[in-house]
């Protein structure tokens, strides 16, 4: 097994304050070995964010569930023993056993969230020290989620740090959170009055002070200070820290994501112990049930996408430039709102969603059934305990984000079996215990009180995919009004599509075939946004979904395990034609144009219909270097009939202003085919 050694020298190096925390990644060079391995003597060195499902992201029904061993060796600086040192590991799929030189430290049980836990009494100082990580994706009946399309990838997926501490701080082991509460109790345009809930540790019966810095650009520094606070216990007692900002710059989506930055610090008289740096926004979340999505007190119409943390040849483990590029995808195509789909994702990804200003859906992994043998929800005091302790960890850990204006409690559960709609209340209860200012949300797909439980629900359908046409969804929005008027109801669809894929004709595949072409899956998006745009009685619409993703046991489409219903490929390479028509009616600050529909390259008939999708009111079309004409969009939408190509290469090209886009498409028959195909 091979060594490393985190040494003094490279720690000491770094300037450790004596005074507050230090946090180090240790991401690199874990031996990594599965129990089909049965040995660290084959163990191989892999970095951080890991998993081991190469087998699941090529399609393999059954891949590998089961367990990893993750060995790191490190030395502790003798100078560290008066300090309290923790792990953090912030993703290991789907429970993790911590073991620190032989000795079992910690068990967490589920995936999706952070978990800290203290190390002190099991290291020793100023000698080799083996951490070892047990991970363990193997199905459970009692950890979410239970059921779904999803892979279930294994491996410590996210980033794993050591943190040093002064014997008094900010408490770590709060559910995975950074100890941090910032509680926004009235917010104007005249002011935000709130509180900073500051956990503290290891403080015994001394006095300390407590402060609280407010900083933004271009702005005075607040600053709030509870001068003796005197904690009842050592394990952590909740300081409160009052504050009062006056004129306050609000966090206003994509129009002005302000963020101010906060510095909590704790004091033992002059000495100073802890401090945490956090940055947040204030603003108001609602819905009004005819005026939608509140944002501030203004209607602000959200379009969202579903988004997966899962891409190809990485499957979960994406690092921050990969999460970065989905963010900056999303904001191009110029959606204002994610649902971040049947799980928690990383710190990174709110991060940006916070600076960027999309309106965020977090979801419990409380997911219904896919398949038939599915048993989403298991009615025993287990599987309770993991949902409670998981939507607790959500909350927690993400309570300080500005752009989540939502808490998923449970994503299309079915009333076979056990009725989980009387938990399904007690955890909508918990969320609102837990953080009374935000709203809870579900998707679902079926009829049944369950619907009623939470603040909001988004229906999720699959007309025109599954069943029916898309033009369906008039008459379901009809009964909807009817008879569920007082249902505070969302609306997300998708239907799958592959590149690969493409037909002259426009028609209906199979859901479950091997043909999915393209051009319907944005034929059904054009018809749901032309029916959908101008309706007020949705608080929000949603694409389902943003990015294909993983799902082995799937065998439609391209019949490699992918959930081909994004409007982008999995691997990110390729924006589908449905992406530049949410581009052409939600972007309207970026001018383009795109000519549809040309991956269909070769085609019969020398007189072709023409579509360019545009954010601009009038596109030229030029074919060949001639002008075709102007045309005027509706809903983003440029058509072109009757147009005229030679044989052969033809060069298509869209224009409007200072923005053009332009692709070949080539006119074969029977005679000619033979020799584009050798050209």
């Amino acid at each position: 097994m091979g060594k490393y050694i985190l040494a003094a020298i490279l720690l000491l190096a770094a300037g450790l304050n004596a005074d507050a925390k230090e946090v180090f990644k240790l991401n690199r060079n874990w031996d990594f070995f599965s129990d089909t391995e049965g040995s660290s003597d084959h163990a191989v060195k892999v970095n951080l964010p890991h998993t081991w499902n190469q087998d699941a992201l090529s399609g393999k029904k059954d891949y590998f569930r089961g367990i990893g061993h993750y060995i790191k060796e490190m030395t502790f600086p003798k100078e560290w023993a008066a300090k309290r040192i923790y792990l953090r590991v912030n993703g290991a799929n789907s429970i993790a056993n911590v073991q620190v030189n032989g000795t079992h430290v910690a068990e967490h049980r589920g995936g999706y969230t952070s978990f800290t836990v203290e190390i002190t009494r099991y290291v020793k100082f100023g000698e080799k020290n083996a951490i070892w990580l047990i991970v363990n994706n193997a199905p459970q009946m009692d950890v979410l989620p239970t059921a779904g399309n999803l892979n279930s990838y294994g491996g410590l997926f996210r980033s794993v740090e050591l943190i040093v501490t002064d014997p008094v701080h900010v408490a770590l082991t709060d559910f995975g959170s950074d100890g941090v509460y910032i509680n926004q109790k009235k917010v104007t345009d005249e002011e935000v009055v709130g509180e900073a809930m500051v956990k503290v540790d290891g403080a015994g019966d001394r006095p300390l002070r407590v402060t609280l810095e407010i900083m933004a650009p271009g702005r005075e520094t607040v600053t709030a200070e509870l001068p003796r606070f005197k904690p009842d216990n050592l394990a952590g007692a909740m300081a409160v820290v009052p504050f009062r900002i006056e004129r306050p710059t609000l966090w206003q989506g994509e129009e002005n994501p302000f963020l101010y930055n906060m510095a909590v610090k704790i004091f033992d008289e002059d000495r100073l112990c802890d401090s945490v740096f956090l940055r947040t926004g204030f603003r108001t979340f609602r819905v009004d049930p005819d005026r939608g999505f509140m944002l501030n007190g203004r209607p602000y119409p959200l379009r969202g996408v579903y988004a997966h943390q899962d891409r190809a040849s990485v499957g979960n483990a994406v690092t921050y430039y990969q999460i970065r590029e989905d963010v900056d995808l999303i904001t191009e195509m110029g959606a204002n709102a994610v649902r971040v789909t049947g799980y928690p994702q990383s710190s990174e990804f709110y991060d940006l969603c916070d600076r960027k200003g999309l309106i965020v859906w977090s979801d419990l992994p409380l997911i219904g059934p896919f398949y038939l043998t599915d048993r989403a929800y298991v009615r025993s005091s287990a599987f309770h305990d993991n949902a409670r302790q998981q939507l607790v960890e959500m909350i927690r850990q993400q309570y300080n984000h500005p752009s989540i204006a939502m808490w998923g409690i449970f994503s299309d559960l079915t009333l076979r079996g056990d009725d989980p709609t009387p938990f399904v209340r007690e955890l909508n209860y918990l969320a609102k215990q837990e953080d009374p200012s935000r709203l809870t949300v579900a998707s679902s797909n079926q009829d049944g009180e369950i619907n009623f439980v939470t603040d909001l629900v988004c229906w999720d359908h699959t007309l025109g995919w599954k069943e029916g046409t898309p033009e369906d969804i008039m008459v379901w929005m009809a009964q909807l009004r009817k008879n569920w008027r007082t249902l505070n109801s969302g609306l997300s669809y998708g239907a799958g599509a592959s590149i690969y894929h493409q037909q002259d004709s426009l028609v209906k595949p199979l859901y479950h075939s091997n043909w999915h072409p393209e051009n319907w899956q944005t034929y059904l998006h054009e018809q749901y946004l032309k029916n959908i745009a101008d309706s007020a009685f949705f608080w929000g619409t949603f694409v389902c979904n943003m990015f294909d993703h993983g799902a082995a046991g799937y065998e439609w489409g391209e019949g490699n395990g992918i959930d081909d219903r994004g409007v982008v490929t999995f691997d990110r390479k390729y924006r589908k034609d449905a992406y530049y028509l949410y581009k052409a009616n939600w972007n309207k600050t970026d001018p383009f144009v795109y000519v549809a529909e040309r991956r269909r390259i070769e085609r019969n008939n020398p007189v072709q219909h023409i579509k360019v999708y545009s954010n601009q009111p009038e596109v030229e079309l030029v074919v060949n270097g001639r002008s075709v004409g102007v045309a005027q969009g509706e809903r983003g939408i440029f058509n072109w009939d009757g147009v005229q190509l030679d044989e052969g290469l033809n060069l298509i090209e869209a224009r409007a202003g200072n923005a053009s886009d332009q692709t070949i498409i080539a006119v074969v028959n029977s005679g000619s085919r033979e020799l584009f195909d050798a050209n």
